[in-house]
């Protein structure tokens, strides 16, 4: 998500500088500088989100392929082939 956060940063910075020049040269106000400011960060929010679900299952499908493995592994020590079942009813 620091990536994503300094890609967006770095962005922002651009069209805001780029805009100030608009602004500089009269081709546009103040107002037009708030308005993109605005629309980009209402386009970060998704964005982060969007980065979160991502992050999110990408660690549970890691977390899946260790429990599949671990299924897999055999124990060191085994049961008996003549041992009975536990029943504490029994006692």
């Amino acid at each position: 998500n620091f990536g994503q956060a300094g890609i967006f940063s770095v962005g922002l910075a651009s069209i805001m500088y780029l805009t100030c020049q608009d602004i500089v040269a009269g081709s546009a106000t103040v107002g037009d500088l708030v308005l993109v400011n605005g629309l980009l960060f209402q386009l970060s929010v998704p964005l982060n989100f969007i980065g979160s679900v991502y992050r999110e299952v990408r660690q549970s499908l890691i977390d899946m392929e260790a429990q599949f493995q671990l299924q897999d592994t055999r124990p060191n020590i085994e049961d008996a082939l003549d041992v009975s079942d536990y029943s504490p009813s029994t006692q």
